[in-house]
Formats: C-alpha cells, structure tokens, sequence
C-alpha cells in the first residue's frame, strides 16, 4: 500500500477533529481560530501516521496517538516539553 493511498481523506480529518474537539472539551473563540487550530490538528495527524507505519516497518520502537496538545503551535507545547528534554548539566562544569 502506498502513502498516498493510505492518507487520510478531508472527511476522514473532519470526522477525527470534531471527535477530538469533544474528547478533549476544546473550544475557540472564532472561525479564524478554529481553522488555524485545525490546520495544527491535521499536521498533528500526519506526523501520526507516518510515525506509526514507521513502527509497523519496525524502524521505530514506540507508537504515537493523539492528546490534548495535537492543536497547539511548538510554542504552546514547548513548556510541557521542554523540561523534560533538556539534556542535564555537565558534571564537570561544577
């Protein structure tokens, strides 16, 4: 199976955005907002995607799904992450 044939389709994206937007109580503020919130949702898709055929292949050893962070910008998430992905200090500086 292709990528292109397995990509998923605007409704298959609409219907996974309208599911989300209610498992996760999220609402916005304007039309505006919800289209760009959207857009970030659907590249969050995306990335899913691929990165979970990629585990199917066994070229990666985890999956990924999606969580309340898919709509947000880097930005948005970078103080959820950031912490957390920082590496530690070097030893010897001390």
């Amino acid at each position: 199976m292709s990528a292109a044939t397995s990509a998923l389709t605007e409704t298959e994206i609409t219907e996974k955005w309208a599911t989300y937007k209610t498992e996760f109580g999220k609402n916005y503020p304007d039309e505006k907002e919800e289209q760009m919130r959207k857009k970030l949702f659907t590249e969050t898709l995306k990335f899913i995607e691929e990165h979970n055929k990629k585990y199917e292949r066994g070229e990666v050893t985890f999956t990924v799904g999606l969580n309340h962070f898919a709509d947000l910008t880097p930005e948005e998430k970078r103080p959820y992450s950031h912490g957390v992905l920082r590496p530690t200090t070097d030893k010897s500086e001390k």
